[in-house]
Formats: structure tokens, C-alpha cells, sequence
């Protein structure tokens, strides 16, 4: 039996793995099968994880994981994705609460 990940492709020692749960990351360190699940352990945690609950990560998309952004960084980013718009109506913020 082959180790499949949630999109049901091969997983392989010292491959770059996420866990859906809580978006762990590391790299496949030794696989188990047991009954009709394979089980991956992880160099991060040192923990096992049923393959199914796992996906497989590009080198490029782990790249950009593991970027820190700043605090101003991150504000630039948000402002960015959100768009702003400033009222002209000239009641206030309280406008149209009731």
C-alpha cells in the first residue's frame, strides 16, 4: 500500500508535508502502515499522522511559508486585500445604526 495524501498523491520520505488540522509543517521522516491507513511522522513534531489528513507541499509553496512578515509588512498586505472606502455622508460613524 502506498502512502496517498488528502489529494491522493504518493507520499515519499523527506518529502514536504502539511497537516490539515492544525497546518504543521515538516518533512517525511518514516512511513507505517497499519490496517488500511498509512501513518507519516514528521521531523517537526516527531509525531505520527493518518496520509489522508496530510498534503503534499511544493518547494516553492514552502518557501513562502517559512517568510516572516513584520508587523508594518503585514499592515501593508491587509490594505492591500481590503479595500477602503471613506464615508461622505456627514453623520458619523453612528450612521444608519438604530
Amino acid at each position: 500500500m502506498e502512502a496517498k495524501d488528502f489529494r491522493q498523491r504518493i507520499i515519499k520520505l523527506g518529502s514536504n508535508v502539511k497537516y490539515l488540522g492544525t497546518r504543521t509543517t515538516g518533512r517525511v521522516q518514516q512511513i507505517t502502515v497499519k490496517g488500511e491507513h498509512a501513518w507519516i511522522k514528521m521531523d517537526s513534531t516527531g509525531l505520527f499522522y493518518r496520509s489522508d489528513y496530510l498534503i503534499l507541499m511544493d518547494e516553492k509553496l514552502d518557501l513562502k511559508i517559512s517568510k516572516k512578515l513584520n508587523p508594518h509588512e503585514k499592515i501593508k498586505k491587509i490594505k492591500r486585500i481590503l479595500p477602503t472606502e471613506i464615508s461622505n455622508h456627514g453623520d458619523g460613524p453612528g450612521y444608519g445604526g438604530g
